[in-house]
């Protein structure tokens, strides 16, 4: 996880000194949905940091590559029957996601100084994913009661639509959607909403 995180912000860095035009930053929130095989469904409401550089400009499109980082939050519920007794309760549990997503822009927010009022983007990339979950756990060698973490990696893309705002449309909100197939462990299908505003 490290090296790949290594490896995307020195590619970054490297196209920034190279041929990036221009960076820009985004932050937001937004909703993720969880599903796997072997766990219950999860809904988590995200935290989005969205840096990107944009490249390869024309009159109004460009392409990026970006690392939206998202930190989720979710509630989850069990219940369980051992010894006689019924337990049951609620817990908090804790997703993120670091993707690299290279994407085709056209309209507002695909160039630097670009004044369309509304625009869309389109990519795909690979990322990774962690999920904890203090449901699921299980005992160590020494008799410890451990909760586990899931993490994953996998091919992702994503798509919406952005409005500039301001009057120079210097600024833009975007609504994006999202989809993430975990290759390995667990193999989860993360489905994803965020509403980000990019400056």
């Amino acid at each position: 996880m490290k090296k790949l995180l290594l490896l995307a912000v020195v590619a970054l860095s490297c196209m920034q000194s190279s041929f990036a035009q221009y960076f820009r930053n985004g932050v937001g929130a937004g909703i993720a949905v969880e599903d796997a095989d072997y766990m219950d469904t999860k809904v988590n409401f995200t935290f989005t940091y969205s840096p990107a550089l944009f490249f390869a400009e024309q009159e109004n499109s460009s392409f990026s590559v970006g690392i939206p980082i998202s930190f989720g939050i979710n509630e989850g519920y069990s219940s369980d029957y051992n010894d006689g007794y019924y337990y049951d309760g609620s817990s908090i549990g804790f997703t993120l996601d670091v993707p690299v997503i290279l994407n085709f822009n056209y309209g507002a927010g695909a160039v630097k100084r670009g004044r369309k009022k509304w625009g869309f983007f389109a990519g795909a990339g690979y990322g990774y994913h962690l999920s904890t979950d203090e449901f699921s756990y299980y005992y160590d060698a020494d008799g410890n009661y451990r909760t586990s973490d899931y993490s994953t990696l996998g091919v992702t893309g994503n798509a919406g639509f952005r409005i500039g705002m301001g009057q120079r449309r210097r600024h833009n909100l975007e609504i994006k959607f999202t989809y993430m197939k975990g290759l390995t462990s667990y193999r989860p299908n993360v489905y994803g909403v965020n509403c980000i505003f990019n400056f």
